[in-house]
C-alpha cells in the first residue's frame, strides 16, 4: 500500500533534520512524487536580495542592458546600459506598469500586442497563480486591468506564460536614433532566491526604420 505523507509531516521532518531547500525538495519528490507547493513569499525581502555580487554580475553584462526585478516586476537593480535604453528604470520603476500604462511603450516595444503585451499578461497570470496571496502582484494586476482596455481584452484569452527566455524581440528606442534593434531576452533566477528575476537584453542586430 502506498504511503501518504502530509505536507505538514514532511515540513516538520525537514525542520527537525535541518534540511536545505534542495534537500527538502528531494524529500518531497521521494515521498509524494512532486516538489512542495510554493510558500508565501515575504514581500519586503526581495530588495535585500539585491547585493554587491549580483550588481557586479549586472555590470559585467555591459554593453548589453541587464536588470533585476522582484516578483511584482519592480526594478530593484540595473547596469548603466539599461538606463541608456530605458531611462524610466531609475525612478522606482515597474516594468509591467511601464509596458501597459506608458504611451511611449507602444512605440518602443515593436509589435507591442503580439510580441510583448500578451506574453507579459501571461506572465502576470502565471505568477498570480503561484502566489495568490502576494499583495503587490494582486495590485499590479488590478492596476493594469483597470487602466488599460487593451489589457482587459487580452486578459480574456486566459494565456499563461512562465517567462520569455531566449525569445527574439524588437525595440525602437530614442537611444538608437530611429533604428529598430533586435534583442534576445535571457531570463535567469539566482539559485539562492525565488524572489528575483535577472533579465539580460542581448542585442542581435539593428536596421534603419523605413520612413
Amino acid at each position: 500500500m502506498e504511503a501518504k505523507y502530509s505536507a505538514d509531516f514532511l515540513d516538520r521532518l525537514s525542520s527537525v533534520l535541518s534540511l536545505s531547500r534542495a534537500e527538502r525538495d528531494a524529500l518531497y519528490l521521494i515521498a509524494v512524487g512532486h516538489p512542495p507547493v510554493v510558500a508565501a513569499v515575504p514581500e519586503a525581502d526581495a530588495a535585500a536580495e539585491m547585493d554587491e555580487v549580483l550588481q557586479r554580475f549586472l555590470d559585467g553584462q555591459a554593453p548589453d542592458p541587464a536588470f533585476v526585478t522582484d516578483l511584482a516586476w519592480n526594478v530593484i537593480g540595473y547596469n548603466e546600459p539599461l538606463l541608456d535604453w530605458f531611462p524610466w528604470a531609475a525612478h522606482q520603476a515597474n516594468q509591467m506598469r511601464w509596458a501597459f500604462l506608458s504611451p511611449e511603450a507602444r512605440e518602443q516595444l515593436v509589435n507591442w500586442e503580439q510580441d510583448w503585451a500578451r506574453s507579459y499578461l501571461g506572465q502576470i497570470r502565471y505568477e498570480r497563480a503561484r502566489h495568490p496571496d502576494h499583495e503587490a502582484l494582486r495590485q499590479l494586476e488590478r492596476d493594469i486591468l483597470t487602466s488599460s482596455p487593451a489589457a482587459r481584452r487580452m486578459w480574456d484569452r486566459r494565456e499563461v506564460v512562465e517567462h520569455a527566455d531566449g525569445d527574439l524581440r524588437r525595440l525602437r528606442l530614442p537611444h538608437h536614433r530611429g533604428r529598430e534593434v533586435g534583442v534576445r531576452i535571457m531570463a535567469l533566477r539566482p539559485m539562492r532566491s525565488d524572489l528575483l528575476r535577472v533579465i539580460v537584453l542581448m542585442e542581435t542586430d539593428s536596421e534603419p526604420v523605413e520612413t
